[in-house]
């Protein structure tokens, strides 16, 4: 009736719930956020409703989506005994485990004011909002929170390999390093290896110019797609994963071949001064990209204070960039890529047609 949005959304760090909504009806918006905090009443009868949804877009998003369950196994093997080794929306063993007991106990524990970041972007007035929160939050008792214990991973000593075998028309590969975020590194030098590594991803999969693209799509044309990905703000640990699919009449064997052709080009030959400067150009319109959206202002800020980073990391984020060289790029991609690092997931088809 406020005539805006309101949705929420989990990911591997957090859960956020979140409204996009005229700034009159900011009082009432946090009125109705702080008595979804402490307050929601569960029956047994609206559990089990919601835990059949679960189920339904589980099966939709992985169970009947091929490479959706690679993806999901691949990150089982890469993470042997960290928290990331589990899905977000969990096993379907799991979910169909769960009690509405289970889902009070985790509202009760984790749902408390002083487990949860409050950001309000738009045209407001920070004192108001300060007063609103003393208002309608501070009515919320803090609850006594005690983090888990920590679940180290261990090290990987050589390759991990996975095929699955499922209902799809071309096969695909994934292969994943474990790589340092800004929260996991303990020193300036490994902080600094963090933006050498966001570069070299950039410089591998960054827009149509980038090597992934440029040699293995359109010049060798030995895959019908390829990229690259990082993201040195996870809470843990985390990837650096290359993904691809190979052409027609290409095998798996041959595109990972081919990746490892582009690893060891970076690893002994040192990116231009030019590739440099087109993976800053990016991160800057990025950057400029990210202020147009109140709501995408919103969602970087939460997201770093709730995985432990300073709200200014973003503002900081070109200027560390422009400080990396070309001979940091090559020296973390010595030392992470590495083949006796890697985890490759390979998806095959088993002949069958794929579900609807």
């Amino acid at each position: 009736k406020m005539g805006g949005q309101e949705n929420a959304f989990t990911s591997t760090d957090f859960t956020a719930y979140y409204q996009v909504i005229g700034k009159q009806h900011l009082p009432e918006v946090m009125r109705l956020e702080a008595d979804r905090m402490r307050n929601i009443v569960l029956t047994d009868e609206e559990f089990v409703k919601e835990r059949d949804v679960v189920t339904e877009e589980r099966r939709w998003r992985t169970e009947d989506k091929p490479s959706g369950k690679l993806y999901e196994q691949f990150k089982a093997m890469a993470f042997m005994n960290s928290p990331a080794h589990h899905p977000v929306i969990g096993w379907m063993s799991d979910i169909r485990s769960w009690t509405a007991d289970d889902a009070r106990n985790w509202y009760k524990r984790w749902y408390a004011p002083n487990n949860a970041t409050l950001v309000v972007v738009g045209d407001v007035d920070p004192q108001e909002v300060y007063k609103l929160a003393q208002t309608y939050y501070g009515k919320n008792q803090p609850e006594t929170i005690e983090p888990p214990k920590p679940q180290v991973e261990v090290e990987q000593e050589g390759p991990r390999r996975l095929t699955l075998k499922g209902a799809t028309k071309a096969p695909s590969i994934l292969m994943g390093f474990h790589a340092p975020t800004l929260v996991t590194a303990k020193t300036e030098a490994e902080k600094q290896e963090v933006f050498a590594l966001e570069v070299l991803s950039s410089i591998l999969d960054g827009d149509d110019s980038s090597r992934l693209t440029k040699e293995l799509i359109r010049k060798q044309q030995l895959v019908a797609s390829a990229g690259a990905g990082y993201d040195g703000t996870d809470r843990l640990t985390t990837l650096f994963m290359f993904s691809a699919t190979p052409s027609e009449g290409i095998t798996p064997e041959q595109t990972e071949a081919a990746i490892w052709q582009e690893i060891e080009k970076l690893q002994t030959e040192l990116v231009s001064k030019q590739e440099l400067e087109r993976v800053l150009a990016q991160s800057e319109a990025q950057y400029i990209y990210h202020q147009d959206s109140i709501q995408s202002q919103a969602n970087v800020l939460g997201s770093l204070i709730s995985v432990g980073l300073p709200a200014d990391t973003l503002d900081n984020w070109v200027d560390a960039l422009r400080n990396v060289t070309p001979q940091q790029v090559q020296a973390v991609a010595k030392k992470y890529l590495q083949k006796d690092k890697v985890t490759v997931g390979t998806l095959l088809p088993n002949g069958k047609k794929s579900k609807k």
